[in-house]
């Protein structure tokens, strides 16, 4: 009776320290699916360029195909509605919420300066939790900043994805 209560209580915890092991690994998932997502489709975004003064030498983004470009991108690669809501359980607990974004062209004025941007400088961002995040910028750039919360997570997480080209 004693060794049968051994193996019980030894299979007993084998199976809490696999369904643990599945949590934790679905989290994992979870955070590389929406992280590639959002570097894809920021990415997507940076690539949307006026062209005319492109060819003046400076970069000037389409705002308006950028966000386009932006939503269709984390569209395809994560399971999301055009609202960013999640289309299945399996990743996102909730919807994916845009904090900022960041288009930090020739054309952004620092709003402390009150100038045009001159790169490289150092990019200051305070998220909602008050972690400040400081990057080098060095060229023209689109930063996004949003909050998701993945499976087996107990709050919101703030990611930021930054894509820059170096000049």
């Amino acid at each position: 009776m004693e060794k049968l209560l051994t193996f019980m209580l030894i299979l007993a915890s084998t199976v809490v320290l696999w369904v643990k092991d599945v949590e934790i690994y679905l989290m994992d998932r979870a955070y590389r699916t929406v992280q590639y997502g959002l570097e894809h489709g920021v990415h997507d975004a940076a690539l949307q360029i006026d062209f005319e003064a492109l060819s003046n030498g400076e970069i000037h983004f389409d705002e308006t195909k950028a966000e386009e470009a932006l939503f269709n991108t984390l569209q395809m690669n994560i399971p999301v509605d055009e609202f960013l809501y999640p289309t299945n359980n399996l990743f996102l607990e909730g919807p994916i919420i845009i904090r900022d974004l960041f288009y930090l062209d020739d054309d952004y004025i620092d709003p402390v300066l009150g100038s045009t941007l001159t790169f490289p400088f150092t990019w200051e961002y305070t998220t909602a939790s008050n972690y400040t995040f400081q990057r080098a910028i060095f060229g023209p750039s689109i930063a996004l900043a949003v909050d998701v919360k993945v499976k087996g997570s107990d709050e919101y997480k703030t990611l930021l994805v930054i894509q820059e080209y170096k000049r």
